[in-house]
């Protein structure tokens, strides 16, 4: 990762609050610096949709909503010294108990239209897609028309011998150690700007005829890919159509699986140099949705109390080895929170919930030098670390 310098950072645009009223995306339009003046100036609440009320929903009194008012001070200070305004850069979002309490973003959407990065940006989220294909798996379970326990073979054809040993559940947790798909497809020359579909993949990974040596994790997209199609064998449905009904529809999440060259709205990826990154790979499963970090964050509340994810995301999870569990699509931290990062193409995203679930992170850059893991790690120490409200 590039180093930021004090020559690389600019001051914020005055403006920045009057994009986050975003006629696409309402829920984002009550964010915690105007709560903070109606609330203080002893005015009714705006009213969210679904006649949700903010404070009333979330509990808040007086001090705590001053504490949110200087995280969110905070939370932008940190992001105007990371990023610049010329440069691509980072979105990210907090979500507490499942209603937005701040979101920010600064940097280029794109540089040859010097268009800027504005909270309603979308991205690839990269390999956090990984969760949203596993809760696919995991509600057709619940349906009761697979199992875990079942071997691929019995929804996937044309693998070699291993699919009648590699389970549904050893492909969930990296365990059936199938190489990545991404070397095959490099050494026949089919680089990431080569247009490749989601069948030529699934040909790639039938031609491995070896699995990795050795026995437990072995983090690989290949495993995330077979489960993808073995969710459209189930169910009948592409997976970006299986999840619309039954996880982005009912949660109103503007989320999408879709090449990024066709996705509407999302910002163009660069590599260190700068240079476009334009991943021309359409295979999914392992990665492909189109978000934003707002809609992400809003998400990460399925983990409190949500009932399409319930309590199976940690069910079977295994060692990663570094002192984490890979369950369903998301690592189970051993200080009790969760988290998954993700990076394809010139693409990077990070998103973490808090040990009591209230605390919600998502942040997306497209550019392989956008400072991920800073502005990560200073947000989630900000918003997860007790702070004290300024005297009335």
């Amino acid at each position: 990762m590039a180093a930021t310098t004090p020559q690389t950072r600019h001051s914020l645009c005055h403006g920045i609050y009057s994009e986050r009223m975003n006629a696409a995306r309402h829920r984002a339009a009550m964010l915690s610096i105007g709560l903070v003046a109606v609330l203080l100036a002893g005015c009714a609440s705006p009213t969210l949709p679904q006649g949700r009320n903010l404070p009333n929903l979330l509990g808040l009194e007086r001090k705590d909503i001053l504490a949110i008012d200087k995280k969110s001070a905070l939370s932008d200070e940190l992001l105007e010294s990371l990023t610049s305004t010329t440069l691509p850069g980072c979105s990210a979002a907090i979500a507490v108990r499942g209603e937005l309490v701040w979101a920010n973003a600064r940097g280029l959407a794109d540089l040859e239209s010097g268009t800027p990065l504005t909270t309603s940006t979308r991205f690839d989220i990269a390999s956090i897609s990984k969760q949203f294909t596993a809760t696919a798996v995991l509600l057709l379970q619940r349906d009761g028309l697979l199992s875990l326990s079942d071997p691929v073979s019995r929804y996937v054809g044309g693998l070699p011998g291993w699919a009648d040993e590699v389970t549904l559940g050893a492909l969930m947790h990296h365990s059936a150690r199938l190489p990545d798909f991404r070397i095959a497809l490099e050494d026949r020359g089919l680089g990431f700007a080569t247009s490749v579909d989601q069948q030529t993949t699934l040909v790639t990974i039938a031609r491995e005829r070896d699995r990795e040596p050795g026995e437990g994790y072995y983090y690989s997209n290949t495993h995330y890919v077979l489960l993808a199609a073995v969710v459209e064998s189930v169910s009948g449905q592409s997976l970006n159509d299986f999840l619309q009904g039954r996880v982005f529809g009912p949660l109103d999440l503007d989320m999408v699986i879709a090449p990024t060259q066709l996705s509407d709205g999302i910002a163009t990826s660069y590599e260190v140099d700068l240079a476009v990154q334009r991943g021309a790979w359409a295979a999914y499963g392992h990665t492909g949705i189109i978000t934003t970090p707002i809609d992400l964050a809003l998400w990460g509340d399925e983990y409190r109390e949500g009932e399409i994810v319930g309590d199976d995301f940690a069910i079977g999870a295994i060692t990663d080895g570094d002192g984490a569990l890979y369950g369903a699509g998301i690592f189970l931290n051993d200080d009790g929170t969760l988290s998954h990062s993700g990076r394809w193409g010139g693409y990077l995203s990070n998103f973490r919930v808090s040990v009591d679930r209230e605390v919600v992170m998502a942040v997306a850059c497209n550019g392989r030098g956008a400072p991920r893991a800073d502005l990560a790690n200073g947000l989630w120490a900000l918003w997860t670390d007790p702070i004290e409200a300024p005297s009335p």
